[in-house]
């Protein structure tokens, strides 16, 4: 029989394993081997688990994206109060030094795209 791959294990499974070693003095090889495990870097993880967190880490572990992401939602202003005039001004000049970078750029396309038209006849 040919070893499982993605299989969740149980804990009692990996815990009758880990034990296994531990009672027969197995090799990690010869582990994979009795109880049908495709890699032996799965026991070791096990065992590091077991050994950082006890049962806890036998635990299985959820798989994926969490699903918390889906609740995305945008940040809201710190504070709901209205600006100072300061600020506006501040996001006003923000505002423009934006919108005057975009055009330098959109010129210099134009620019180019006219420079390569007059090269080719």
């Amino acid at each position: 029989m040919f070893p499982r791959k993605n299989c969740i294990y149980s804990i009692d499974f990996k815990q009758n394993v880990l034990l296994s070693i531990e009672n027969d003095l197995l090799s990690l090889r010869e582990a994979c081997l009795k109880f049908n495990i495709p890699t032996d870097s799965t026991i070791i993880k096990w065992k590091r688990d077991f050994t950082n967190f006890g049962l806890e880490g036998l635990q299985p572990k959820p798989k994926g994206r969490p699903k918390s992401m889906s609740n995305f939602k945008r940040k809201k202003r710190k504070s709901d109060k209205p600006l100072t005039r300061e600020e506006e001004l501040l996001l006003e000049n923000e505002a423009l030094r934006c919108e005057l970078d975009y055009l330098k750029k959109l010129q210099a396309l134009i620019q180019a795209e006219e420079k390569v038209k007059k090269l080719k006849p």
